[in-house]
């Protein structure tokens, strides 16, 4: 083959190149022109030989060569200016720089339960609500979620929004007709199934491990309940976190941490107290908090904080430990001393919005052993300053200080472990005694609620089968020794979330509940 030739073929070998490396709009078009050119040579070979290629028409190929590669360079500018989109952990689209990013996240549990009382405590129901059944069983949509995530004007400027499908009463508890007596404006959905507004937030990464966080988000007090729902390793959280848990609520928070050390405060409306305006503090329904000063801090002894965003641990995980420990202190609103002749008494404590002080307190420690976990928590609360209980028929009342305070404390242990790469065996154990006024006499009388003296044990044994990281089944089954006597925890977290029935007495009788759901999340 002749010099010549190979000239040829080494411009037009540079062409092909150059169309490869620009996007594949701009390689359809070079081909095209590729294959024009190779047409071009053949006819000019088969008609001249050897002497096709003159420098006129060396210099012709130089010119197309140059505009094919500079034509190639525009198209791969245009490309690199264009939004960039797809899936990671959650559907995407951003600008190239990252400046401006939307991320959407989408989970949905679909759950079926069983919980059968024993004779006695179904005859203790039925004292308190006529209605009660021995047993409740269905099918529900436990949670439905669409979450909007990303950042704005660069990486810093980060936020969050989450619109949620709930069941009725399966978050918080908003009756003021209850006789639990756990009423309150905040982010209860009620008595009714509803499109409830979850996290609404912006958070500024101010570097160095420090952000600023200010809108409706969980406050930092719980470490199950600041893991996602999606994330939990039994069918729903524990009946203590319920108990204990301060929820959503709208305030400020500010985060440091480095590498291993990690702490978290916020001022904000109280437990549970979001999605509703500004409160006047003057206000005498006992329905919201005047302050609330909620920290965490957590220390990672080995591992990574990422791993500890679940509440599992998979096989080929690594491993870890992590400490923590949280408090909520909040003071209700003043409540209405007024006499109320309709119950002939006032006063009585129902929730954290109650006029009383209340500090509660966590401490926590999480094991990751890749492939198994445990995690164990110790909880309480010391609620105070009482308000006054008034009793009788004016002008003839009686007042009494509602005892000195009342003391609530639980605990929960659970484990699990890989018996394959997507089988997951676990279990749990949950303890919780509320001590009223030093002994079993109830704050309320005929009211059953998270204050009276009352005393637990939950034992729960379950399966978790992960189809993949998006699809996953759990199975579980569980028996609670005594009664459970509220609907609402002391920050109004709602019990009937966790499928468990509330009874009329804690010492008539405990009962069984099974579940099983599957989750979808993207």
């Amino acid at each position: 083959m002749s010099l010549t030739k190979y000239v040829g073929l080494l411009a037009f070998t540079a062409v092909a190149a150059s169309a490869t490396a620009a996007s594949v709009e701009a390689t359809n078009d070079t081909n095209a022109q590729i294959a024009e050119l190779k047409k071009e040579l053949n006819e000019l070979k088969s008609q001249n030989g050897d002497k096709w290629l003159t420098e006129e028409r060396a210099s012709q190929i130089r010119g197309v060569v140059q505009d094919v590669m500079a034509d190639a360079d525009t198209r791969s500018s245009l490309q690199a200016t264009a939004a960039t989109s797809g899936y990671n952990n959650g559907f995407f689209i951003a600008s190239p720089d990252g400046n401006f990013k939307l991320q959407v996240n989408g989970q949905v549990q679909v759950r079926t339960s069983y919980a059968w009382q024993t004779n006695s405590a179904w005859n203790a129901s039925r004292v308190v609500d006529q209605t009660a059944t021995k047993a409740q069983y269905g099918t529900e949509i436990r949670r439905a979620k669409l979450s909007f995530s990303g950042n704005v004007v660069d990486p810093s400027w980060q936020y969050k929004v989450t619109m949620a499908y709930l069941p009725a009463n399966s978050q918080t508890v908003a009756d003021t007709t209850s006789p639990y007596n756990t009423a309150g404006a905040n982010s209860g959905n009620g008595s009714a199934s509803t499109a409830n507004l979850e996290d609404a937030y912006i958070n500024k990464d101010m570097g160095n491990g420090m952000s600023l966080k200010m809108g409706q988000f969980k406050s930092p007090f719980l470490r199950e309940e600041l893991v996602s729902s999606a994330n939990q390793l039994g069918v729903e959280r524990s009946v203590v976190n319920q108990m204990f848990s301060t929820g959503w609520t709208d305030g400020i928070q500010l985060t440091a941490g480095n590498d291993n050390l990690m702490g978290m405060i916020s001022f904000n409306n109280g437990g549970n107290n979001a999605n509703f305006a500004t409160q006047n503090m003057s206000s005498t329904d006992g329905a919201y908090a005047q302050y609330a000063i909620t920290g965490r801090i957590q220390y990672l002894v080995s591992g990574n904080w990422a791993q500890f965003n679940d509440m599992t641990s998979m096989r080929g995980g690594g491993q870890g430990l992590m400490l923590g420990a949280g408090f909520n202190w909040q003071h209700g609103g003043n409540q209405n001393s007024l006499f109320d002749p309709a119950t002939g008494s006032f006063g009585g404590v129902g929730s954290a919005n109650t006029d009383a002080g209340f500090f509660t307190y966590t401490a926590d420690v999480s094991w990751d052993l890749g492939g198994a976990n445990l995690y164990a928590a110790f909880f309480g609360n010391m609620t105070g300053s009482l308000p006054v209980q008034t009793t009788g028929t004016p002008p003839v009342v009686v007042a009494a200080r509602n005892g000195s305070s009342i003391q609530s404390y639980g605990s929960l242990v659970q484990g699990g472990y890989f018996i394959s790469d997507n089988t997951e065996l676990f279990g749990s154990w949950q303890w919780y005694n509320t001590v009223n006024q030093g002994g079993n006499n109830p704050i309320t009388v005929g009211q059953n609620n998270v204050f009276n003296a009352q005393m637990n044990n939950i034992f729960t044994v379950g399966l978790n089968i992960y189809l993949n990281k998006n699809v996953k089944f759990t199975f579980d089954t569980g028996w609670a020794a005594n009664g459970i006597v509220f609907q609402g925890g002391i920050y109004n977290q709602a019990v009937a979330g966790t499928n468990w029935q509330t009874a009329g007495d804690s010492n008539s009788g405990g009962q069984w509940l099974g579940r099983a759901q599957i989750q979808v999340v993207f």
